[in-house]
């Protein structure tokens, strides 16, 4: 089943979180946006470092308190490459829903279940961990 966000409704506040990367992470997504939108993402342009108590991460940048990625549609300009963090929201955490998400109340229980399951799976387990982040 796939999500039908209203981004009217909601102003894409799925993307006014920061997500945060491991290293590689970055280069894979470097790597797939080239490839697929024909974009070079210029690493200190696009993300920020965060030092975190087990390791040293990398935060996609916000302006405005919006991802960089959004444009002015409030459209996301990297979509079919976003980061799994991105893709699972409203599911911020292996039990969380980001509950001011317009449609995360209407989610099929089967659905947050999948997206909760893949959270636990396939987010780094450093990054789970982690309580706080530093930008330096």
């Amino acid at each position: 089943m796939k999500m039908n966000c209203d981004i009217e409704n909601c102003k894409s506040r799925c993307c006014h979180n920061c997500a945060v990367l491991t290293e590689d992470e970055i280069s894979n997504l470097i790597l797939n946006v080239r490839k697929k939108y024909t974009i070079e993402l210029e690493p200190r342009k696009f993300f920020k470092k965060v030092k975190g108590e087990f390791g040293t991460y990398y935060a996609i940048k916000m302006i405005k308190g919006q991802c960089i990625f959004l444009n002015k549609e409030n459209r996301c300009r990297i979509y079919l490459c976003r980061p799994t963090l991105c893709e699972l929201y409203p599911v911020i955490d292996i039990d969380m829903v980001d509950k001011r998400c317009p449609i995360a109340n209407m989610l099929p229980p089967e659905m947050l279940s999948g997206l909760k399951r893949r959270y636990a799976q396939e987010i780094d387990g450093n990054i789970k961990a982690e309580q706080t982040f530093l930008f330096v």
